[in-house]
C-alpha cells in the first residue's frame, strides 16, 4: 500500500504527539510577504547597472527620490517572469512596507512581458502599457486614497477596482474584451462619469448597480456595457442629461429601474439601439422632458413600464412615451406596451376608455383604460399598487 506526502505528514505528527505528550500545536505556516530586495545602482550583486527591486525574474528599476521619501515609483521593467505575473500587492522592500505606491510612468511598460498585475496601496495610477501592449491581460487595483476611477487601460480581459473612496469616473479603454462582473469595475458609489463605461466589451456580466448618481457628464455616452442585461440607477441630481441609453448594438439591456425622486428635468439624449422590456419608473418632481428623451423601450415590441409616483405632470407620462407605437388598438399582441400604475395615485385621470368589443376583449387583467399619445392609443393601463399608495386600518366612528 502506497502512503501519500499528506497522510506521512500526519503521521510524523501523531509521533510527535506520542513522543512529547498528548497535545501539541502545529504552526501552519504563514504567506510571506511579498518582499523585494533593493540594489542600489552599480551596487553588488546588482544584476544591472540602475537603481531597482528584484524577487526571483523580476527586475524592476524605480525612482529613488520618490522611494527616500517613502514612496514607490516604478518605473521600467527591465526582465520579466515567464509568466508574466507581476504582483505589487503588500509590497515590501527590505522589509519595509510600501503603503505609498505611485504608477504613474506613462507607456514605459508596454514591451513588457506583463500578463497579469496587481497592486494595493495605490496612490497614482496612470497610463503605464500604452495602447500596442498585447501582452496585459488582467488588471487588478486598490485604494483607499483615490477619489476618482481614470487611467486609460489597454486589451484587457479581466479589470477589477476597489477604491472605496472614489466619487468619480474618468477611465477610457482601448481595444478591451472584459468578461467579469460590471460590479468588480463599476463600483455602485460613483457619483460623476465624465467618460462612458459603456465600451468595457460584451461579455462583461451581472447587473449595474449605482446607489448616488448624481452627475453624467453632457458628453457621457451609455451607461451599460453591451453584456450587461440589467440596471438599478438611483439618481440623486436634478437633471438627468448625457448620453445613457446611447447603447452598443447588439446589446443585452432588458430591465432598468430608474429612481430619481429629486429629479426636475430629464434631457438626456440619443437613445438609441434600445430594446428594455421591463422599466420601473420613480420621477415624482420631473416637470420637464427633453426633446430628445423618452424611455429605452422599443416602439413596437412588446414591453411594460411600472410608475410608483402619481402623474403629477401628465405631459411627462406622455413625452416619454411618444415614441411608442400605438398598438393597442391594432389587435397585435406581439407588439404592445403596457403602462403598470396605481389609480389610487390618480392614474385614472389620464386613462383613455376602453373601445369597441376588440380592446375589451384584449386588454390584460387589471387594465382600466389606454394611454393616449402622440401616435394614438399607445398603451394598456393596467392597475399595479404603488410603494406610495396609503395603507393601514381607518376606523369611522360614528
Amino acid at each position: 500500500m502506497t502512503t501519500s506526502k499528506n497522510n506521512r505528514s500526519l503521521v510524523c505528527l501523531r509521533a510527535v504527539a506520542l513522543l512529547f505528550g498528548t497535545f501539541f500545536v502545529a504552526v501552519l505556516p504563514v504567506r510571506a510577504a511579498n518582499d523585494w530586495t533593493y540594489y542600489a545602482a552599480n551596487a553588488a550583486g546588482n544584476p544591472t547597472n540602475v537603481a531597482c527591486i528584484v524577487k526571483g525574474d523580476w527586475i524592476v528599476e524605480v525612482d529613488i527620490m520618490t522611494l527616500n521619501k517613502g514612496m514607490f515609483s516604478p518605473k521600467h521593467i527591465l526582465a520579466s517572469a515567464s509568466d508574466g505575473i507581476l504582483d505589487f500587492r503588500d509590497l515590501h522592500i527590505d522589509g519595509t512596507a510600501i503603503t505609498d505606491m505611485n504608477i504613474r510612468q506613462g507607456n514605459l511598460w508596454q514591451d513588457a512581458n506583463v500578463v497579469e498585475f496587481y497592486a494595493n496601496h495605490v496612490t497614482t495610477f496612470n497610463e503605464i502599457f500604452g495602447r500596442s501592449t498585447a501582452n496585459s491581460r488582467i488588471v487588478h487595483l486598490a485604494s483607499d486614497t483615490l477619489t476618482t476611477i481614470g487611467s486609460r487601460y489597454v486589451s484587457l480581459t479581466n479589470l477589477v477596482f476597489n477604491y472605496p473612496n472614489a466619487t468619480t469616473w474618468s477611465a477610457q479603454f482601448h481595444n478591451c474584451s472584459l468578461t467579469n462582473d460590471v460590479s468588480e469595475i463599476v463600483p455602485p458609489y460613483i457619483q460623476k462619469f465624465t467618460t462612458s463605461p459603456g465600451n468595457l466589451g460584451a461579455g462583461v456580466i451581472g447587473e449595474l448597480v449605482l446607489t448616488n448618481l448624481c452627475e453624467l457628464s453632457d458628453q457621457v455616452g451609455c451607461l451599460f456595457p453591451a453584456g450587461v442585461p440589467s440596471g438599478r440607477i438611483k439618481f440623486t441630481g436634478t437633471t438627468l442629461n448625457g448620453q445613457p441609453f446611447r447603447m452598443p448594438t447588439p446589446n443585452a439591456l432588458r430591465d432598468v429601474e430608474l429612481i430619481a425622486t429629486n429629479a426636475t428635468e430629464i434631457t438626456y439624449r440619443y437613445v438609441m439601439n434600445v430594446g428594455v422590456t421591463n422599466m420601473v419608473l420613480d420621477i415624482p418632481n420631473v416637470t420637464s422632458v427633453g426633446s430628445d428623451a423618452r424611455l429605452p423601450i422599443p416602439t413596437d415590441a412588446k414591453s411594460s413600464v411600472w410608475f410608483y409616483n402619481a402623474p403629477n405632470y401628465p405631459t411627462v407620462v406622455t413625452n416619454l412615451l411618444k415614441n411608442v407605437t400605438a398598438v393597442a388598438s391594432n389587435k397585435n399582441q406581439d407588439k404592445y406596451c403596457t403602462i403598470y400604475c396605481s389609480k389610487k395615485q390618480g392614474w385614472a385621470a389620464l386613462a383613455a376608455p376602453l373601445e369597441g368589443d376588440y380592446e375589451n376583449a384584449l386588454a390584460p387583467a387589471g387594465c382600466f383604460g389606454v394611454l393616449v399619445n402622440n401616435k394614438g392609443r399607445a398603451a394598456w393601463m393596467v392597475h399595479r399598487a404603488s410603494p406610495y399608495d396609503k395603507s393601514g386600518l381607518a376606523i369611522f366612528v360614528r
